[in-house]
């Protein structure tokens, strides 16, 4: 059932816009878990991975708004060519798929920035506890 939503979401929300945010979170995802296993077996890891999950996740937060000011722009014009009224169930309906962009690229943000401070905080801590330990890292 929410696989099968997850992808409506992503057919309502434009293909062309929702799937570099899909790609954005397997990219994300893929380093978190190379991340997650290198913490986990003690070993060390570029910080430039870590630093990358941050700024995927601003590019996702910037791409879901960006798209989202593109469709409204679109969906605007539309109207303004229209010689009729139009319903304003219509025009609601068409706001909620105009926001799916940026709650997807956003909770791609919440996730990644979530991510980043706690694994910069075990990271540290790791490098803290063999630093006391006499092992310099």
């Amino acid at each position: 059932m929410l696989a099968i939503s997850f992808y409506n979401l992503h057919i309502e929300g434009g293909i062309f816009f929702t799937f570099p945010l899909f790609l954005m979170l397997a990219t994300n995802f893929s380093i978190l878990i190379y991340l997650v296993i290198a913490q986990v077996q003690k070993k060390q890891f570029n910080t430039k991975w870590l630093e990358a999950v941050k700024q995927i996740g601003g590019l996702a937060a910037a791409w879901g708004v960006l798209s989202t000011i593109i469709g409204l722009f679109n969906a605007f014009d539309a109207l303004e060519a229209m010689n009729e009224m139009v319903a304003p169930q219509i025009i609601m309906g068409g706001l909620k798929v105009a926001v799916i962009t940026v709650i997807y690229g956003l909770s791609i943000f919440c996730v990644s920035m979530f991510a980043y401070i706690i694994l910069k905080l075990v990271s540290s801590q790791s490098n803290i506890l063999s630093i006391e330990q006499g092992n310099e890292v």
